[in-house]
């Protein structure tokens, strides 16, 4: 027998796009852009970045900086971790015992491509590195404050979307949020297993058990991938998270660009 189910998301797609995946053209699979810029779309309908009016005044140190920024996001555009197709499955086979067998095969992109992803994305999501999302957008928000002109609003309301997004992104599953809203657009009472992922705690994980560090996260770490498949979907976990955020500060870096007025 085999069971094939869908994640509650799934029912709302396709999603119109307000502005073409940032980066896409450097995908060999473009769609995978799409759809998690569709995702974004159902729960924030996040503004055009591309719209966003020049800002003036920004010093050589600080226009270095948000430069980088948008360098290390070109960079991360071409990365496979972004456009590989990753999965985890479950299959039961009989073995010579005649018992059900659990096996699990997990599709992940090369060992090499994930610690080196993640090198880079510590760049952009750590709060202690000069060219991070945190910087620049303190940055961008310092020089919105500080510009009078008619574009003003348009820049705080835009500023305030991209912003609020990014907290929620590090705090949740962008799948868990698409697939609650959906039930309860419809008013289905569902629970669902992975609101308990908080993507900040698992890059930690990662990050300093195992793939940059080997340090306090070891012990945690080993627990949660106590088993195969636990393994596997821990880091299908992370994988995830970090390619949500990726696709985020990607967009951002659009909206970046056109505050530096580099169009």
């Amino acid at each position: 027998m085999q069971i094939t189910a869908s994640e509650f998301h799934a029912v709302a797609l396709p999603q119109e796009l307000r502005f073409p995946p940032p980066y896409a053209e450097n995908s060999p699979n473009p769609a995978d852009y799409s759809y998690w810029w569709q995702l974004m779309r159902m729960v924030f309908d996040l503004p055009n970045p591309s719209a966003f009016p020049v800002l003036r005044g920004f010093t050589d140190d600080e226009a270095t900086v948000v430069q980088r920024y948008i360098y290390c996001c070109k960079e991360l555009s071409e990365s496979t971790i972004l456009s590989h197709a990753t999965r985890v499955q479950v299959n039961w086979k009989e073995n010579e015992a005649g018992e059900q067998e659990e096996v699990i095969t997990a599709d992940f992109p090369s060992r090499e491509a994930i610690r080196g992803t993640t090198v880079l994305f510590r760049q952009l999501f750590s709060t202690e590195e000069r060219a991070s999302y945190n910087a620049v957008r303190k940055m961008v928000g310092k020089h919105i404050h500080a510009t009078v002109d008619d574009f003003r609003d348009q820049r705080l309301e835009m500023q305030k979307s991209w912003n609020g997004a990014h907290g929620k992104l590090r705090a949740h599953l962008l799948t868990a949020m698409a697939d609650r809203k959906v039930c309860d657009a419809r008013g289905w009472k569902a629970t669902l297993p992975n609101e308990s992922v908080k993507p900040e705690e698992i890059i930690k994980l990662f990050q300093y058990g195992d793939l940059i560090h080997w340090g306090r996260g070891v012990e945690e770490l080993s627990k949660l991938s106590g088993d195969e498949f636990n393994k596997a979907w821990n880091t299908m976990h992370f994988l995830t998270v970090m390619t949500q955020l990726s696709q985020f500060y990607l967009g951002y870096s659009i909206l970046a660009r056109k505050a530096l007025g580099d169009i």
